[in-house]
């Protein structure tokens, strides 16, 4: 009984929750009981998800039928979205779920995914460097050759040049041999008896050790020289065709 005089009679109404993948449906039958829409109200806790559906009606007299019934908000379901509608004695008080966020796609991911970009382009690019890297070596090769060609006259004109100053040598050392002969002549054919044939001496071992060191060092400078060319022209059409 209250301050009024009213005594309440507390009943608990038939309900049920029905639970789908989308959303939650909470189905209180008042039919039985008599109520209406105006003698029934839904309130939504947010800060602690609860739910309270409660309903007050006279009877007869001070007599008075009341309801109270507080139920919490499934997790998966989004409290500012909650309905309630009183259809026929039965109140439903639909609780959809929470909408999962929209899988985001960067632009470039997307552009790369939709027109990837064909590998097959750069085929022809490899094809030419090594079509150039070819003819770069064939070049070289060329300049080779001319250049054994050219260090073989030379080597020729080496030979006729220390064949003409072996000659000079020996014109000298005849000469040389000549003069001391006049010189000593006289004393030679005293002393012997007879006279002594003189030969030109032939060059001696340094001489010759010389001339050669000569020669061996103009070929070695020629080939180096050609061998630097040749490595410059490959590296020039290797590395910028």
């Amino acid at each position: 009984m209250d301050s009024n005089g009213r005594v309440f009679e507390d009943f608990v109404p038939p309900h049920s929750m029905v639970s789908e993948p989308a959303t939650h449906t909470l189905s209180i039958d008042l039919s039985a009981a008599g109520y209406n829409k105006e003698q029934v109200r839904v309130q939504m806790v947010r800060n602690h998800r609860r739910l309270i559906v409660r309903g007050e009606r006279p009877v007869a007299g001070n007599r008075w039928s009341r309801f109270r019934l507080e139920l919490r908000v499934p997790d998966d379901c989004d409290v500012k979205a909650i309905h309630a509608k009183f259809v026929d004695g039965v109140v439903l008080v639909t609780m959809p779920g929470v909408a999962p966020e929209p899988v985001r796609v960067e632009a470039g991911a997307a552009a790369g995914q939709q027109d990837p970009s064909p590998p097959a382009a750069v085929k022809p690019a490899a094809a030419a460097s090594a079509q150039d890297q070819k003819d770069a070596a064939g070049r070289a090769a060329q300049h080779q050759q001319d250049g054994d060609g050219r260090a073989a006259r030379g080597g020729g004109a080496d030979d006729e040049g220390e064949k003409k100053e072996e000659a000079v040598q020996k014109q000298e050392m005849r000469q040389r041999v000549t003069s001391s002969a006049k010189d000593d002549g006289g004393r030679d054919d005293a002393a012997s008896g007879e006279g002594e044939v003189l030969t030109p001496a032939s060059p001696s071992r340094q001489d010759y050790g010389f001339l050669h060191g000569r020669r061996k060092m103009a070929t070695t400078v020629l080939g180096v020289v050609l061998v630097l060319i040749s490595l410059g022209i490959y590296v020039k059409y290797s590395l910028w065709p």
